[in-house]
Formats: structure tokens, sequence, C-alpha cells
């Protein structure tokens, strides 16, 4: 909704802010999130009459519950809420207005949402591939082979130079978020697999006759693999191997900590594999291994069965 003559400062205010987010520099995607955000508030607040931004946090909470009513699901009006909260807190630090009314608003409730993962079963589908006869067959079968064996993200696996292979040690020098570096080891069938897609990468540089490079996964053209293209290789593979649609590439990361988890590693061992900062985000892999072992359970139990 577009705010009338009467609203004009509810839609200045707004586009004001716009304006200075742009020149801050935030991103094109952020900036489109913000306006179609903020344009949920306005027309909140023309149809409740606020005529300008100095409300009272009651006022404020009236649209948070709005959102609620209309059926949005949490994350959406998290989303919203957030954008309000912070052009509020804009508004007031921009001396617009005397308090910030949406300082104590609270986003929704979300759900627990576990991680979906592979069973063993489907891990083992997926990595039972033809053996490689080229060099994206090879990659492929590497990219897989090294985030089953090692948990990594897909973002740290395409950030993986050669100098971080510490091949004697079958570990990893990965750089995780924060840049924080640890190292990850990876079994021999691993070593195996990575020390063919090895082969095959030399064999591909020479053949194109491009220059050497540090990156360990490359492209076509011999630049380093982007996130965005190991994400389409592995959902290409999944379908292939028949997995369930619902499963993303980031599934083999959870599939790891699970499978872990479940034939006995310390958690806290498991922590460190991942990278988790704190041990409360890798605990929520415990509720994995119950939701499997009460399926295990169901299956053998006699007075279990229906």
């Amino acid at each position: 909704m577009v705010a009338g003559k009467g609203t004009a400062p509810l839609g200045e205010g707004i586009q004001a802010f716009h304006l200075e987010q742009r020149a801050r520099g935030v991103s094109p995607h952020t900036a489109r999130a913000q306006a179609g955000d903020l344009e949920k508030l306005l027309d909140h607040a023309v149809r409740a009459q606020w005529g300008g931004w100095e409300v009272s946090p009651r006022t404020v909470r009236g649209f948070a519950l709005e959102l609620g009513d209309r059926g949005l699901d949490p994350a959406s009006q998290a989303r919203i809420l957030s954008t309000a909260r912070s052009f509020f807190r804009w508004l007031w630090e921009t001396r617009r207005i005397p308090l910030n009314p949406a300082s104590g608003l609270r986003n929704p409730k979300q759900p627990k949402r576990l991680p979906a993962f592979l069973t063993e079963g489907e891990s083992q589908s997926l990595l039972d591939l033809p053996p490689a006869v080229d060099f994206p067959t090879a990659r492929l079968a590497c990219l897989l082979e090294l985030l089953y064996a090692s948990g990594l993200r897909v973002s740290e696996l395409v950030g993986l130079d050669l100098q971080d292979l510490l091949a004697e040690q079958r570990t990893l020098r990965v750089l995780g978020k924060g840049r924080k570096e640890r190292l990850v080891p990876y079994h021999p069938q691993a070593a195996e697999v990575l020390g063919g897609y090895l082969g095959y990468r030399s064999a591909f540089l020479a053949q194109k006759a491009l220059p050497p490079t540090p990156a360990l996964f490359l492209n076509q053209r011999g630049g380093r693999l982007t996130p965005t293209s190991v994400r389409a290789l592995l959902r290409t593979a999944m379908e292939a191997a028949a997995l369930r649609s619902r499963v993303s590439p980031h599934a083999l990361r959870h599939s790891f900590a699970t499978h872990l988890l479940n034939r006995g590693m310390d958690l806290r061992a498991i922590q460190e594999l991942l990278g988790h900062a704190s041990l409360s985000t890798t605990q929520r892999y415990t509720h994995l291994g119950l939701e499997e072992l009460a399926r295990t359970y169901e299956k053998a139990h006699p007075r279990a069965k229906s």
C-alpha cells in the first residue's frame, strides 16, 4: 500500500531508511527483502492510522500480532520483525523518534527442526558409484567421499587448497566459520578416492594447458569450484541414487555426525570434527540418534508390533 497525503511521514521514513541502507552497501537481495517487510509494516500503520513512527511499544506489538493472525509461518514472522526492529532502531539512532518502541519486540517461537540425514544404507548407495573414468566422474566421487568422511560444510570443502591435504596423517586442514582452523581426519578409503582424483586433476590441467592453481576442486575452466556448483552436482548424484528428494547435500554432514554418534563416538569429539563453537549445536544429533534407536526398538521388540 502506498501512503496517502495524511500518512506522508510514514512513507518518507521508510524511503530515507532504504536510501541509507543502499549507501551502506547492503546486498540487492537484502534490500528487496527489507522493502517487502517494511511494505507490510507501512500497510499496517496506514490502516491503523498511526500518522507517524512515534508510537508506543503496545502499538508495535499490534503489528506483530497481526502477522500471526494472517497465518504467516514463524520463520517469515521472525524475518519481518527483525527488519521492523532494524528500522525502528535506525529511526531512534537518527533522532527521528525519541524512544525505540520496538526494542522489546520478540520473535515467535520457532519449531525445533531436526536436520535431515541419510541412513547408513542410503549413504552407501550414494557413494557406491561406478569407477571414475575421467576428471568429472573422479571429482564427483571425491566430493561425495570427502563430505561423508569428514563432515565438512560445502563451503569448507571448496575452500580447500592442495597444501591443506596432510596426506601422511590422512588429515585435512579446514578453515571454518569465523576463520577458525581445525584438523579433520579421513579414512583410508577416502584417501584412495582422493588420490585417484588428484591424478585426473593433474591430467586435466595438462590437457587443457591451464596454469597451476592451489585450489583442490576445480571447475571445467580450471578455476575453483563454487559451493553452488557442488550442490548442483550432489543433487544430481542423489537423484541418480534414488534418494529422498527432501534430503539436501548438507545431509551428508548430518549423516556423518549421526552415524558416528550411533556407533559410540563421544559428543565432544564430534563437536571438534564439525567445528561447532557450542556443544549445544552438536547436541541436536543426540535427538536423531534417539529417533533411530526408537525405530529400531519398534521393529525389534515383540510387544511393540501392532
